[in-house]
């Protein structure tokens, strides 16, 4: 059953994508909710999977994790239906995100390494993959905008 999503709880969901730490008194103000009305309805979002996990905002940096990188990955026609391939591949820790794709690359993988001999070391089990054809790798140099960024609730409040 699909939940309805009504713009209340467009109003808490960006509230809560900017700032899941808040206390629920204070987003009730803000909101102008009676804090009870609010907490049922973050648990209704919750229980129907629209919250699906609260998350902290980590400075992998500070951890030593200098190197960032983008692997476009190119695939044998047959490994394309290989269910495990992927998941091999998702199971490394320095996979931050893996993406099936259209286009050139078959899949992209966001990695975070400590510095280029673990980056090579992720590479390499990568490409030890049986249908892994390639690999192309991208560094990144500077980040102006991360995922945990993206709330596109802002804009769909503001539009008519």
């Amino acid at each position: 059953m699909k939940t309805k999503v009504d713009a209340v709880d467009l109003m808490i969901l960006r509230e809560v994508r900017a700032d899941c730490k808040r206390p629920m008194r204070e987003l009730a103000n803000k909101l102008r909710m009676h804090p009870n009305t609010l907490l049922q309805r973050i648990k209704r979002l919750e229980k129907s999977r629209i919250i699906r996990k609260y998350h902290a905002d980590v400075d992998y940096k500070a951890l030593g994790f200098d190197m960032h990188a983008v692997v476009m990955i190119k695939i044998k026609k047959s490994g394309l239906e290989d269910p495990d391939l992927l998941k091999d591949i998702a199971s490394l820790p320095e996979i931050v995100s893996l993406y099936a794709v259209t286009g050139v690359a078959d899949c992209i993988a966001i990695v975070k390494a400590k510095n280029r001999d673990a980056l090579l070391t992720i590479l390499k089990a990568i490409q030890s993959q049986a249908s892994v054809l390639r690999t192309t790798s991208y560094l990144i140099l500077v980040t102006y905008k991360e995922d945990f960024q993206f709330n596109p609730l802002t804009t769909v409040l503001d539009k008519p």
